[in-house]
């Protein structure tokens, strides 16, 4: 879930803001202290807003969309619901003193899956105590991790608690200030079992928001979040809607309950904090997909369900062409890419044309279907709707010119990367297909173990479209490789937003590509090297991250010696505007990702940018950490020869002249073959 930090301080540092809700709310506000039980119905079992309130919790003034009661069997008859589905964010408040050394929040939760998305779960909580400028956070988010400020920690691993969403389980997020704010601590326990920490992060981005003596009686609540103190929960992230029920909220404030079972705590309390409710009244979230998928590549209205009158489709082709001065998501400028580009001479064994005239397949599969191994096809213009998945070794697909050789598609389905690929050149043995498969490195490629192309976009417009219908799933794969040997791309568009180029293992040479994404978008363990290219991120709310590299994995062991990673020489590194004031910009590269690879996991992730002209875009420290284990500073990060607005060798590690020489100098160097088309 995403911190909405544009900004608002909320306790003795929140400015005003016009009411957004008719109901005014009036509280005066009292930091809380001992232990505070909140049973949902037990003060009122009618309204919300009091019911909370009687309890020391304050409500925005959007809690009426977002905060009712279902009906249960214990307690106060009542559980909790908090549902931002509407894509808005919301949270409740309890006030605190900022004197606190200890903190402990406990709860049962019930949460659930996104019915649009696979195993998509919504996010079942996001707290954080904030003192002064200090915070330290706890928050579950859509990938099934729990996450602080500073790392993360996936639940899906051996051990971990699993795809445990759609069930009632016991949280406990215990915050800890034992001598200052900056070395505030969090804790989650999912079922007792410690599933992550973090630490205190100093929000700075939030000072500027700082009112002393504000009247709180007069604040508006509909947007919290900023500099003073107190504990939040809910969802105030927004990158992940929340959908929770809550059988109860128990604060305990200083005392040391790490000892005490729910048993013990219950009985204290007269309160039972151990069965399971059972509820009525409680619908799972419901499907919001269209029924089918577009027709077009233009997204109609009546495809995305929406009212708008006329629909606005940024995506939108006209007469079958890109425009490449200004490209349908980002409208960014493609720059390296030609629309006249000189055509390989090659023998095609097969020609593709929409219209099927003079003998030619009409759909790029009939033709992959029907050539021999290590066969060249020629694409004609057109807009090919097509999802493809090429396990015949040595193909070569040639367009004329990218701006009207299309592969397009709408996938984007699942919340795994495997589900949303739209090209998938898959050569590994059998058994190595997914995110976490392993399988014994071959010793050497098979025949033909090749796949080149030319002069094509690959536009996998998943993302786009469930954005318009609202769903969150991101992950829009435009091209992946899988156990390619040897691979050839020239002048090629790559359009998607998460994990545009999904790179499993294998050499790749990129040479005068435009690739486009937000987070992740170049991702695997293959060893690449991307020549004269256009990296672009586009623009997030959280912002972007370029690259999330595996362990360099070559696919066989006979080439494992060149597994260099991601390596970018004379590229262009370039991003929004809207990064460049941004309080969250752009991270270039970080912690290994672990299940990235093909074959084994016993290298680190490596990414290297040469000679690369940068835009002004990055964090001050660009490398970031995938998580508490596999943290950056374990993974091979180096620049050399940075150039334009963003480049800095402050915070960022650099190549020695030795090690540039020895290993990067040359395209064999990286790659250990010289690139060909054939």
């Amino acid at each position: 879930m995403k911190r909405f930090v544009r900004g608002i301080a909320v306790m003795a540092a929140l400015a005003s803001l016009s009411p957004l809700c008719a109901k005014e709310i009036k509280r005066k506000i009292k930091p809380a202290s001992g232990w505070v039980l909140y049973l949902p119905g037990k003060n009122n079992s009618k309204d919300v807003m009091k019911d909370l309130n009687k309890s020391g919790w304050q409500v925005s003034n959007s809690y009426e969309e977002h905060f009712s009661f279902v009906d249960s069997n214990i307690n106060g008859k009542k559980c909790l619901k908090f549902q931002t589905l509407d894509g808005k964010q919301d949270a409740i408040v309890l006030p605190l003193s900022g004197k606190e050394k200890r903190v402990t929040l406990i709860f049962k939760a019930k949460g659930s899956f996104d019915p649009d998305a696979g195993t998509t779960p919504y996010g079942i909580f996001y707290a954080y105590i904030q003192n002064g400028s200090w915070q330290t956070l706890l928050r579950h988010n859509s990938s099934n991790q729990v996450k602080g400020v500073f790392d993360m920690s996936r639940m899906r691993v051996p051990g971990g608690p699993g795809d445990f969403v759609d069930g009632w389980h016991d949280y406990r997020l215990v915050f800890e200030n034992t001598d200052s704010p900056e070395n505030m601590t969090s804790k989650c326990y999912i079922d007792g079992k410690l599933v992550h920490s973090d630490k205190a992060k100093d929000r700075k981005d939030w000072s500027g928001n700082l009112i002393p003596d504000v009247d709180t009686t007069k604040l508006d609540w509909n947007i919290m979040g900023g500099c003073g103190n107190y504990l939040e929960f809910g969802d105030n992230d927004g990158s992940t809607n929340a959908f929770g029920r809550y059988a109860y909220l128990l604060t305990v404030i200083d005392d040391d309950v790490s000892s005490m079972s729910l048993e013990e705590m219950g009985k204290k309390l007269g309160a039972d904090l151990v069965t399971n409710p059972v509820t009525s009244n409680d619908p799972a979230p419901a499907s919001k997909r269209p029924a089918k998928k577009p027709a077009y590549i233009n997204i109609t209205k009546e495809e995305v369900n929406s009212k708008e009158d006329p629909f606005y489709d940024r995506s939108a082709i006209k007469d079958g062409k890109l425009r490449l001065t200004k490209l349908p998501y980002s409208r960014a400028k493609a720059e390296v890419i030609t629309d006249s580009p000189v055509l390989p001479d090659l023998k095609y064994a097969a020609v593709v044309d929409l219209s099927g005239k003079d003998g030619a397949f009409k759909t790029i599969k009939e033709a992959i279907d029907s050539v021999p191994s290590g066969s060249a096809i020629k694409i004609l213009p057109g807009l090919y709707y097509e999802k493809l998945k090429i396990t015949k070794p040595g193909i070569t697909l040639v367009g004329e010119d990218p701006s009207s050789t299309i592969i397009y598609g709408f996938e984007a389905d699942t919340g795994g990367i495997d589900g949303n690929l739209l090209v998938e050149v898959n050569y590994l043995p059998a058994g190595a297909d997914s995110v976490g498969d392993k399988v014994k490195i071959p010793s050497e490629p098979g025949e033909n173990c090749y796949f080149n192309a030319a002069n094509i976009t690959f536009y996998n417009k998943g993302a786009e479209w469930n954005k318009k219908w609202g769903s969150s799933e991101r992950r829009s794969i435009a091209l992946a490789l899988k156990g390619v040997d040897k691979c050839y791309l020239k002048n090629c568009i790559f359009l998607g937003q998460q994990d545009t180029l999904y790179w499993r293992s294998g050499r790749i040479y990129a040479e005068d590509c435009y690739i486009e994404g937000d987070v992740d978008f170049i991702c695997g363990g293959a060893t690449a090297l991307f020549q004269n290219c256009k990296i672009y991120t586009l623009d997030l709310y959280g912002g972007g991250i370029i690259v999330a590299a595996a362990g360099a994995d070559t696919g066989y062991a006979s080439t494992s010696q060149y597994a260099s990673g991601f390596v970018f020489r004379d590229c262009k590194i370039s991003g929004s505007l809207g990064y460049k004031d941004a309080a969250n910009k752009v991270t270039l590269g970080r912690g290994t990702w672990i299940g990235g690879s093909a074959t084994f996991e016993t290298t680190v992730g490596r990414t290297v940018y040469l000679n690369c002209t940068m835009d002004n875009m990055f964090k001050t420290e660009p490398w970031s950490s995938w998580d508490s284990v596999n943290t950056w500073e374990k993974a091979f990060f180096r620049e050399f020869g940075s150039k334009g607005e963003g480049a800095s060798a402050q915070n960022r590690p650099q190549l020695t002249q030795e090690e540039y020489e020895k290993y990067y100098s040359t395209t064999e160097k990286i790659l250990g073959y010289t690139p060909e088309f054939k």
